[in-house]
């Protein structure tokens, strides 16, 4: 057999590195406090139910002794019903068992991966835990360690199984991937460890009798349903547990608030010990990786998604996760190593430029930048071992066909699909690519965006004379600009929602400076100002581009005045479209929600077939007319829309809905306006890389 591949530990020189923080033990005594406050109101609950059960019975039995009639009799089998039913909602949840199942999982023996479990067995005895129940393996890019829980798993010990995601296995190297595991059974090394869970399971019952009620609700409709006498019984029985829930909702807040700070803490020293086992620069770039490997995979999934809908399936879905992974290296120039991007912690924070700061009490895990200065901290490091983390599984690639075809299987495909291996997604990746990419000469300045030409007079602005130069336009600081801008839109968005307290938060950070939650109409209008001031510079920009072209044009200054008209023309159309198209899905959305009357119904019926749909039909007949869709690009689409302009809806008839032509509507509205984006997109990389070819660097 092998010798076991397994990275070397950090030599630990200070233990008192793994004790609890201060902050952890000051989160564990507010957990302790509002559990024993929870279960003090609990118990009043369970004794004035008690109170209230007994008092019914009594007077139940009492009625019906007193006056043995078949209406006293009823009556008091209803009262008894009361208190019995609200006892069995307090008491329900304790022979509640939360499993946490999922089809995707494949459970795995040692005897089909014997390294992978030496390594486990290994990481176990290092980190000072048992050994897992059970091992699994999923599609996803996570790991985690998880059991089905009920009320007795909060005092009796239970026995944890491990998940192991292939997607994360894809992408990480195997201190990279010893890291991650051991921060996982970080979280169960040391005893204190246990009130997590604890704490865990007593949110999960307050949650459960404030929102999981569907088996009760369904137990009191049966109830009533015996008799029209038990209706009044019912309706008191939903009246008083609607009482106790209002009640648990405030111990709810409590308890999961405290939790949630408990649980940022028990990140923290569940990345201690993985640090003290791994090394905490290997947490850290495994962290870092999986930002970007998890986007990767998402981007892979909708790929296989859409090829599906064309009868396609693909071979390997993490296959095509690194070829994402890869091209996104290539666009961003990021290194490779042992066929990994390496993703530093700095390349992440580049894409989250947020100005505002604030601790999301609601939060159970620290943000990475918080999660790396806590490691920084520790300074525990150890040197990468940069193996794939393939290495220490058996069959690395029948592995990953077959969790692929795994995702295929509650999917029902009327023919024998076409199988896409890895070399046709690396070319859809490159076409891709070629598709979307802009000229690097710009520095990012037409990325992401269009040029907006509202209120443009192409004649007279391109003959506006002193144009500025090419370095003056398309400098770096200018090519963040609509970056800039987004940010500032998003920071915005943050604020307000402070500011109307959708973020639980008495104050925040901005640029460094610290508001509280009443200020934040001072932070709203400085974004305000500073988000028109770049809306009005990025206009000025490109009208400054544009008559910059045109002087370095000269003669054929006419080719760019006319592909900017066509632009603009196109933009138009496409405005136009998505007008209708929302009109039309805003229109008949309420058909969906359901509660409506059959005379509203014919309304919105009536709506659409006299406005909406011939609108649509308009726009579909101009579309194809002009060729922005036509048979050698979509043929399946071109033939669709074909069909539905000659097609008479009725969408209701007879009280009853034609889903299929609604469906039909619904999808041909939004595949149109995909095709159409597209289309727009097309014509404007056409534009901005036609200009440049009237450019001469130096010039």
């Amino acid at each position: 057999m092998n010798a076991l591949l397994y990275p070397a530990s950090p030599v630990l020189t200070d233990r008192k590195k793994l004790a609890p923080s201060a902050a952890f033990k000051q989160q564990v005594s507010k957990v302790i406090v509002s559990i024993v406050l929870f279960f003090m109101v609990y118990l009043i609950l369970i004794a004035a139910a008690t109170g209230l059960a007994l008092a019914c019975f009594y007077v139940g039995v009492s009625v019906i002794i007193a006056m043995p009639k078949f209406i006293t009799i009823m009556l008091g089998l209803g009262l008894t019903g009361v208190g019995a039913s609200v006892v069995f909602f307090l008491i329900k949840f304790v022979f509640a068992v939360s499993k946490n199942e999922s089809t995707s999982r494949i459970e795995i023996k040692e005897a089909e991966q014997p390294q992978l479990f030496a390594f486990i067995r290994k990481l176990t005895k290092e980190t000072q835990t048992t050994f897992p129940k059970k091992i699994y393996l999923s599609p996803d890019v996570n790991a985690c360690v998880f059991y089905n829980s009920g009320f007795w798993s909060m005092f009796l010990p239970v026995r944890k199984n491990l998940e192991i995601g292939l997607g994360l296995v894809n992408t990480v190297n195997l201190s990279e991937f010893k890291a991650i595991m051991a921060h996982e059974f970080g979280h169960f090394s040391q005893r204190s460890m246990k009130l997590g869970s604890f704490t865990y399971n007593v949110n999960r019952v307050i949650y459960n009798m404030l929102y999981e009620n569907t088996s009760y609700t369904r137990f009191l409709q049966s109830w009533s349903s015996i008799s029209g006498y038990f209706v009044l019984f019912a309706g008191i029985t939903v009246k008083i547990s609607q009482g106790i829930q209002w009640i648990l909702k405030g111990m709810y807040s409590f308890v999961n608030k405290n939790y949630m700070s408990l649980s940022r803490e028990m990140e923290f020293h569940a990345d201690a010990v993985a640090a003290s086992v791994a090394g905490g620069n290997n947490l850290v770039s495994g962290l870092t990786r999986l930002e970007v490997s998890q986007r990767c995979y998402n981007s892979a999934l909708d790929k296989a998604d859409e090829w599906m809908k064309q009868n396609k399936v693909v071979k390997n879905i993490f296959g095509n996760q690194l070829s994402v992974f890869h091209a996104l290296a290539k666009q961003y120039q990021l290194p490779v190593n042992e066929g990994l991007p390496e993703v530093s912690f700095l390349f992440i924070q580049s894409f989250s430029k947020s100005r505002i700061n604030y601790k999301n009490q609601w939060a159970s895990h620290p943000p990475i930048g918080e999660r790396k200065q806590h490691l920084d901290g520790l300074d525990i490091n150890c040197a990468p071992d940069e193996t794939r983390a393939w290495k220490i599984f058996e069959g690395a690639e029948v592995l990953q066909e077959n969790m692929t075809n795994k995702l295929y299987q509650a999917v029902h495909l009327e023919t024998t699909p076409e199988i896409c291996d890895t070399s046709r997604f690396d070319e859809w990746c490159r076409e891709e690519n070629e598709k979307y990419e802009l000229p690097l000469a710009y520095n990012g300045f037409y990325d992401n965006r269009y040029i907006n030409m509202n209120n443009w007079d192409i004649d007279f602005t391109g003959n506006t004379g002193n144009p500025a130069t090419f370095n003056e336009i398309f400098n770096e600081r200018n090519g963040q600009l609509h970056d800039s801008l987004k940010n500032n839109e998003h920071d915005l968005l943050i604020a307000n929602a402070v500011k109307d307290k959708q973020i639980d938060v008495s104050s925040f950070d901005f640029d460094g400076k610290k508001y509280a939650r009443e200020e934040a109409d001072v932070v709203i209008r400085m974004l305000e100002e500073e988000i028109e001031q770049q809306k009005r510079s990025l206009e000025s920009l490109d009208k400054d581009a544009f008559v910059f072209f045109c002087s370095k044009a000269g003669i054929n200054a006419g080719n760019i005045k006319d592909e900017y008209a066509a632009y603009n023309a196109l933009t138009a159309e496409h405005n136009a479209y998505i007008d209708i198209a929302n009109k039309t899905l805003n229109g008949i959305a309420p058909l969906y929600q359901g509660g409506l009357t059959e005379d509203q119904i014919t309304q919105i019926i009536k709506e659409l077939k006299d406005v909406w749909e011939p609108a649509l039909k308009k726009l579909f007949s101009k579309t194809i007319n002009n060729r922005h869709i036509f048979p050698q690009q979509n043929e399946e689409l071109y033939v669709a829309l074909s069909t539905f302009l000659n097609k008479t809806y009725a969408y209701f008839v007879f009280g009853a809905f034609q889903n299929e032509e609604l469906s039909e509507l619904n999808e041909l509205v939004l595949r149109v306006a995909d095709e159409w984006s597209a289309y727009k997109y097309r014509n404007y990389k056409k534009l901005v890389e036609m200009q440049l070819q009237y450019y001469i660097p130096g010039s």
